[in-house]
């Protein structure tokens, strides 16, 4: 019988700095995108950095929803954007690559890992027999040793922050919340968007959301799910084949045009 073996990810120090992660992030739902990309690493190591598709459901974005329980919207948004950084490379119609995972992955052997246990429980009964009088040391090397914590407190504190990036960017749009509150959507979300579904006119479908969400102010959406509101429209869209836009906003639709803007959105 094979020995058990357990598994791990590494993140780098600079994991969250990565323009890609970055970029991702600042997209609306963008954490909820890098917790599901987390979870796809986890998922992957024990399986050759690879995950596959086994036909259990009719995608592979909906079957890996499926083993990751996320939204299967937001886990197709989350391989489009992997996909198109470079970070994810489809091998074939079922084996799906995760580039930075070899770089991250760790493991060791259960008995390897008693071993470690064991080590480290030892180390910790000798710390704690250690007796009286070297726990209580030299007391002028102690308080030197103080002194030197505190100078290197001391400049730790006078470390200059770093500059103030300036103002941030106005948003383009914002979308109107339960809450009373307006969601912000900023020129670089709308960039994101375009890329991900090039056969929309982001900004336009934005104002459709937005003239929507005005004229249904019960069925308005919470901080944490417009996210997904915005990219179930938006995909609607793109499975549409896009829109040319009509005009510069709501008014030059017909009548006929801006019920089919809306229709479906119910929810």
């Amino acid at each position: 019988m094979a020995e058990k073996r357990y598994y791990w990810i590494q993140l780098r120090e600079g994991f969250f700095k990565q323009k890609e992660i970055k970029k991702l992030r600042k997209v609306a739902g963008g954490d909820t995108y890098t917790v599901i990309y987390l979870k796809m690493l986890l998922a992957a190591v024990k399986q050759g950095n690879k995950l596959y598709f086994e036909g259990v459901e009719e995608t592979f974005p909906e079957e890996l929803a499926l083993e990751l329980d996320e939204d299967p919207e937001n886990v197709k948004i989350t391989l489009a954007f992997l996909e198109r950084q470079g970070l994810v490379r489809v091998m074939g119609e079922d084996e799906f690559l995760l580039l930075q995972c070899e770089e991250m992955v760790g493991s060791e052997s259960e008995s390897a890992s008693r071993v470690r246990r064991y080590r480290e429980k030892k180390a910790l009964q000798s710390n704690t027999d250690v007796t009286p009088l070297l726990q209580s040391g030299n007391t002028d090397i102690d308080k030197e040793k103080d002194k030197e914590k505190d100078t290197e407190k001391d400049k730790n504190i006078n470390i200059c922050p770093e500059p103030d990036s300036g103002p941030e960017e106005p948003p383009v749009i914002t979308l109107p919340l339960n809450t009373g509150e307006e969601y912000l959507i900023f020129q670089r979300d709308v960039d994101v968007f375009a890329e991900l579904y090039p056969a929309v006119d982001v900004l336009q479908a934005m104002r459709g959301m937005k003239g929507w969400l005005l004229m249904n102010p019960t069925k308005r959406k919470t901080k944490r799910g417009i996210g997904r509101f915005i990219n179930s429209w938006l995909a609607r869209e793109q499975d549409k084949g896009g829109k040319q836009p009509v005009g510069n906003n709501a008014r030059d639709m017909t009548m006929e045009q801006y019920l089919e803007s809306i229709r479906g959105w119910n929810e």
